[in-house]
């Protein structure tokens, strides 16, 4: 027995779509998360003469980055999803050298708290995301606005390099990021609607895109809570 939405498709298979495609999704973002933080720990422990050459590629690798995820992001729809996996897992890559850095630069028990800190908060926030019966999607306009602003403020401190908008920079990101965690997950569950039934290659595609809008979040979440808990050093 099956039950019918106002538009005459199955709710039962509405929700299989969405449990799917969030799989597809977590599934991609835990993945490229392991490569991040693989290549760091293997490069500290096995590795640390080679972190003199990514130092002196620094600035290309980071343009490589943004090429990769603004190539990904503008072309899914004409790119295959071999494609699409691929660069994915190479933008977690090259973030996963430039991270090689920051473990460089901070004590490994931070980086530890730091790291255990954002899983928790992630799983909490992703929950709420899916768990909610609110439609998030009215508070995008707000963060948005938020972001760009934290963009701003952060540009303008590198010439300033003012504690205090240092700190009020860290907190806002932590908050920004909180809520986008919950927004995007709450966007991922209606994604799965707009996927034709069967459609496997729009449905790994869209899964892919879904996983980089998290991973970006998990990351950004790390970087400003290492933020806090390096505050003594």
């Amino acid at each position: 027995m099956y039950n019918f939405n106002h538009d005459g498709y199955s709710m039962d298979q509405d929700t299989a779509t969405e449990n799917k495609l969030l799989r597809s999704a977590f599934s991609y973002m835990v993945l490229g998360l392991l490569i991040t933080f693989s290549v760091p720990a293997y490069i500290l422990f096995f590795n640390n003469y080679f972190l003199a050459t990514i130092y002196k590629f620094y600035l290309p690798l980071i343009i490589g980055e943004f090429v990769v995820v603004i190539a990904l992001s503008a072309g899914i729809n004409k790119i295959s999803k071999l494609t699409a996996t691929f660069m994915f897992f190479l933008y977690s890559f090259l973030n996963g050298l430039v991270f090689s850095l920051i473990g460089a630069a901070y004590n490994l028990n931070v980086i530890f708290y730091a790291l255990l800190t954002t899983i928790v908060m992630f799983t909490v926030l992703a929950i709420y995301g899916y768990t909610t019966n609110e439609d998030l999607s009215k508070y995008g306009g707000f963060l948005k606005t938020g972001l760009i602003s934290l963009i701003l403020m952060s540009v303008i401190n590198i010439f300033l390099k003012a504690s205090n908008l240092y700190w009020m920079v860290t907190i806002l990101g932590v908050v920004i990021f909180s809520a986008l965690i919950c927004f995007d997950v709450n966007r991922i569950k209606k994604m799965a609607y707009q996927i034709s039934s069967g459609d496997k290659e729009a449905m790994g595609k869209m899964g892919i895109i879904a996983a980089l809008s998290l991973y970006l979040d998990f990351i950004n979440l790390f970087l400003y809570l290492l933020r806090i808990f390096s505050r003594k050093k």
